[in-house]
């Protein structure tokens, strides 16, 4: 069937089975809309850094808690995916669409919330994730909120201990094997940092501490603030 913003790609199909092999991902993103939700600034206006998915989009658009949203990816073609997105849920908030990066932004453009939900772990850690995070530190308005979600393990024998529990979660729900079979090789690829390091980068960022408010498998999700500057 065709939607608003046009038909349902390949591509966005197997974006969401992929993201179905994740046990409880739905609910981490029900987790953050609930976390903008509760926020001390009514209707709060958000940035979501890496729309490109939309799965984002598609949870705080239907919300009438949540005041304008701005959708950046750096790829235009993702950030179609956004859009499909919109065109498929029952409209709210305002939302923009960025094609960029948060340094295109005006220097005086600032959020309440920011969110960053599985974009850093694709950066290495080579000064990258440090300016990355630097970069949203400078997006937030004073008592403004980081959400942050990354994969995240210690050490590389985590990653091999959880993936039976991954495959067999897929089984569970019927995931094609193409889905499970791109996850687990994207993963170890990755220039993934410990839960640890993510603690000095924030604080280096000029962030506070991450607070840990949810956890599945590799996946890991944090809220912290910019009271430090």
């Amino acid at each position: 069937m065709a939607h608003p913003r046009g038909p349902i790609t390949d591509r966005q199909v197997m974006y969401r089975e992929m993201q179905r092999t994740i046990p409880g991902l739905d609910a981490m993103y029900r987790l953050v809309h609930a976390l903008i939700a509760s926020h001390a600034q009514a209707a709060p206006q958000v940035l979501v850094v890496g729309a490109g998915g939309g799965r984002e989009i598609e949870e705080f658009r239907n919300s009438d808690s949540i005041g304008c949203i701005t959708a950046i990816d750096p790829s235009a073609r993702n950030l179609e995916t956004a859009r499909a997105a919109v065109g498929r849920s029952a409209a709210s908030p305002d939302v923009s669409f960025i094609v960029g990066t948060v340094d295109d932004l005006p220097d005086d453009e600032k959020f309440d919330i920011v969110t960053s939900l599985l974009v850093m772990h694709h950066l290495p850690d080579d000064g990258s994730k440090l300016d990355y995070l630097r970069g949203l530190r400078q997006r937030l308005a004073p008592g403004g909120q980081l959400i942050h979600a990354d994969v995240c393990f210690d050490e590389n024998e985590d990653f091999d201990r959880l993936t039976p529990a991954l495959r067999a979660h897929a089984d569970i729900l019927g995931v094609s094997a193409d889905a499970v079979r791109l996850e687990l090789e994207a993963i170890p690829k990755l220039p993934v940092v410990s839960g640890a390091r993510t603690g000095v980068l924030f604080s280096e960022a000029g962030l506070t501490e991450p607070q840990e408010v949810f956890r599945t498998l590799w996946y890991r999700c944090w809220v912290s603030t910019g009271s430090q500057i």
